[in-house]
């Protein structure tokens, strides 16, 4: 069940930033065009692209997390032995869990404060911009959640779920397989 609702909201990350992207275009580039050729423009099209650009980012950051994308660096934990990688994912983990309960309680605090308030010319309450960073960091929290159980489990070596390596769906995957090929099945 949790695998199902994972996978339908990737699609639906993924089918966001898409569409963010696509209508950010659409309005910086009719704006642009509006302005320097008809002397007008569209008097929503800043606020709704800077909402767009933060919605689009936090996504995508969610969206990296699950497939490992983010930039990470393992010139010293490639070397160490498998314990010691393990050690380091999780200390890892743990502390941009850290981070990532931060930033919820800030996007939180600042969600509250600003649900009164509202963005000029769209009249849309500013806070929407910052339930983005709550998404976000419900997101990649749970997502690192996982990162820490499957290595205490030993379902997972530590080098795979570093960052830039493959994604843990291919790791469950042939960790399944490798279970079904000893089992004879």
């Amino acid at each position: 069940m949790m695998k199902i609702l994972e996978i339908y909201l990737i699609k639906l990350f993924n089918s966001l930033i898409v569409a963010f992207l696509a209508v950010m275009l659409v309005l910086v580039f009719g704006n642009v065009v509006l302005r320097y050729v008809f002397n007008s423009g569209i008097t929503i099209s800043e606020e709704l692209s800077r909402i767009m650009f933060v919605w689009l980012t936090f996504l995508g950051a969610v969206v990296a997390m699950k497939e490992h994308a983010h930039l990470g660096i393992d010139t010293l934990t490639k070397r160490l032995s498998p314990n010691a990688q393990k050690f380091c994912v999780v200390v890892t983990s743990l502390l941009v869990l850290g981070v990532c309960g931060l930033v919820l309680v800030g996007s939180w605090q600042q969600t509250v404060i600003n649900l009164g308030t509202e963005f000029p010319a769209t009249g849309m309450p500013v806070a929407v911009q910052y339930a983005a960073g709550i998404v976000a960091s419900v997101g990649i929290g749970a997502y690192l959640v996982r990162n820490i159980y499957v290595v205490l489990i030993g379902q997972a070596n530590a080098q795979d779920l570093m960052m830039g390596n493959s994604s843990l769906d291919q790791i469950e995957t042939h960790g399944n397989n490798q279970n079904n090929a000893g089992s004879g099945k």
